[in-house]
């Protein structure tokens, strides 16, 4: 049995050990070699030659390459870098970006590095990769892992230096009850789970999760929003502007210029008016930019299509930009709302923009460009830092209105905590809130902390929530780094 490894004055959670252990069965032998890669660097004294340093986990969209290194990480105890190849490529500074990532931690912490989308490295870049992998080397608690969706299209340089390809595979039916039963924490019936283990042949850990979260959800209301989002792909769910706090004076501003022009086009159309085509929603991390855009299209009755980063970048020439066609050509078909997240990553400045940056940044205004009078489409995008966005993208016609969407007050951060805990039976629940609103947190956060104080009261196999239990999440919410 794996143990515990985190902080040594910690007490010993056996519990938590056999948490870990559950998970790591369920995905069988890339499971344990990737938990006994990590043991060996952080933990057991392992001379340097056998060490690992560096691997590749690789596997299906959906199969539970993040799950899987973001619970490891939090075993070890470990801070995590997440670098994600598209936007690093997209920029044109790999290296200077890579290095300075590489400079900021810490030599002596347990150190993650985690590079997303490797596969998207060629050419020229490979030689980056290698340095930094170099740099990592030189570090004692320091491990790189690679992911990516299509090993195949790895540089054999990139391969060759790494120790380890641990493939993640479709779960066997053994692993599927290991997966199960570390879901539901023994919330579910067993014969409900022995069931659940037969019809999923073939699935994946998303698609698993998915089913139990189906079962949960009819089961019990509160364990469902203790269980949600397991994995960044779990479950797309619908968002209103009951889910949304603290931004009333936002919302009213997206009413007027999406809302309404949207639901009355004709109206707008007879008068002359001619609709807002796209918003720039800026302001810090954390402030509900998506949340946002979500709750619109589930207003307007439209289709909300998110762009990420690895969707557009794609290794052969001309094929990028063909991508970014073909989402605005599906997106103009219907009602929709097309959501750009972090656009200063890859829409940002020409002048500062790799080559495969400047021509996506072109792209992107034709395909704006053309967009018909009458279409229903409406482009949001978000952003952290507007200064970066390039001034051509804010023209008429493109992202020509810019709102705020500022970090909540104590007032707001009080009505995000009700919106929250609206389904969730509390002890002295007015009290509790207005101590956790105090706290300097953005929505984004105090959705975090109300699920993982969800999570607390199930380990202590309660329903109702204590205050304690929100004290205890704000000490457990650990910083992840990502570039």
């Amino acid at each position: 049995m794996y143990k515990n490894v985190g902080d040594k004055n910690r007490r010993l959670d056996t519990k938590h050990d056999a948490r870990i252990n559950q998970l790591v069965d369920g995905f069988g032998d890339a499971g344990h070699r990737l938990f006994q890669a990590l043991s060996g660097k952080y933990c057991t004294p392992l001379p340097k030659e056998l060490m690992i340093h560096s691997l590749i986990l690789s596997g299906r969209s959906g199969i539970g390459k993040t799950l899987l290194l973001t619970k490891l990480a939090e075993h070890f105890d470990c801070t995590v870098v997440r670098i994600h190849m598209g936007r690093l490529i997209a920029t044109g500074n790999q290296h200077f970006s890579l290095k300075q990532r590489l400079d900021n931690v810490a030599k002596d912490k347990r150190v993650l590095v985690w590079l997303k989308d490797i596969e998207l490295f060629r050419g020229l870049y490979a030689g980056v990769v290698e340095s930094f992998m170099k740099g990592i080397n030189n570090m004692p608690l320091c491990v790189l892992a690679m992911t990516t969706r299509s090993p195949d299209s790895i540089l054999g340089s990139i391969r060759f230096i790494c120790e380890d390809h641990i493939r993640l595979l479709a779960p066997s039916k053994e692993e599927r009850l290991h997966l199960c039963q570390w879901f539901t924490e023994d919330k579910l019936p067993y014969q409900t789970i022995i069931d659940t283990v037969e019809v999923t042949h073939g699935k994946l850990a998303t698609e698993i999760f998915a089913a139990l979260l189906d079962l949960l959800k009819t089961k019990n209301e509160h364990q469902l929003n203790a269980h949600e989002t397991q994995s960044s792909a779990l479950l797309h769910t619908k968002v209103t502007w009951e889910d949304v706090g603290g931004l009333e004076d936002v919302i009213k501003e997206l009413h007027e210029s999406v809302v309404w022009p949207v639901m009355n086009r004709d109206r707008f159309l007879k008068l002359g008016i001619k609709p807002t085509r796209g918003i720039l929603l800026y302001g810090p991390p954390g402030t509900g930019k998506t949340m946002l855009a979500k709750a619109i299209a589930t207003e307007v009755s439209a289709n909300f299509i998110s762009i990420a980063i690895p969707d557009l970048i794609k290794g052969e020439f001309g094929e990028s930009e063909k991508a970014l066609a073909a989402i605005f050509e599906n997106a103009k078909r219907s009602p929709s709302i097309l959501f750009l997240d972090e656009i200063e990553a890859i829409f940002g400045s020409r002048e500062n923009a790799g080559q495969l940056g400047k021509k996506l940044i072109s792209q992107l205004f034709l395909e704006m460009d053309n967009i018909p009078n009458d279409s229903r489409l409406v482009i949001l995008a978000a952003t952290n830092a507007p200064d970066l966005i390039d001034d051509s993208i804010q023209r008429p016609g493109r992202l020509d209105k810019r709102i705020y969407i500022p970090l909540p007050s104590e007032s707001g951060r009080l009505d995000i905590l009700r919106r929250s805990v609206r389904h969730l039976s509390i002890g002295d629940c007015d009290s509790v809130l207005q101590a956790m609103a105090k706290h300097q947190l953005s929505g984004a956060e105090i959705k975090l902390l109300v699920r993982g104080a969800c999570y607390v009261a199930i380990r202590n196999n309660r329903e109702n929530l204590e205050r304690s239990d929100f004290e205890i999440a704000l000490l457990e919410n650990k910083r992840v780094s990502s570039i």
